[in-house]
């Protein structure tokens, strides 16, 4: 069931039967219910649909003499997209990157039910996929 202020389905809101299942999300948002053994099993929220754009991604590269490789920019922008393959004959010893991102979630158009005093959407987690590949072209275990 949905709790008794709705707050479940906000932005959005519960609908007529007052369950979770039938959450109806404002625009810009999606529902996304928990399946599980979790604590929160079963509960429904309206989730921001826009991810974040990344501005700037430094990746380094070490060996183990001290060698050192910096993904460099077809551009002169550091965006992420422009960044090409690093390649170095030396064994990793650390890779490390320093990122950049910018979010923003407008909800001011979306009506507040009393109990909603403020709202705060950012970035809570986030993940590197690393492809290690030859200079031949062949892929091999991704890091």
């Amino acid at each position: 069931m949905c709790a008794w202020n709705n707050h479940y389905c906000w932005p959005g809101n519960c609908g007529a039967n007052g369950l979770t299942q039938d959450c109806s999300c404002a625009p810009g948002f999606r529902k996304v219910s928990t399946v599980g053994a979790s604590i929160n099993a079963g509960e429904t929220t309206c989730q921001p649909t826009q991810t974040p754009t990344f501005a700037t991604c430094d990746t380094v590269v070490d060996g183990p003499n001290m060698n050192q490789k910096r993904a460099q920019s077809t551009t002169s922008s550091s965006a992420c997209v422009n960044l090409q393959d690093i390649y170095g004959n030396f064994q990793l010893t650390q890779i490390k990157f320093n990122m950049t991102a910018e979010f923003a979630v407008d909800t001011t158009n979306i009506p507040k039910p009393n109990f909603v005093v403020e709202a705060q959407f950012g970035i809570s987690d986030s993940s590197v996929y690393i492809k290690q590949s030859g200079v031949t072209g062949e892929v091999n275990t991704p890091c």
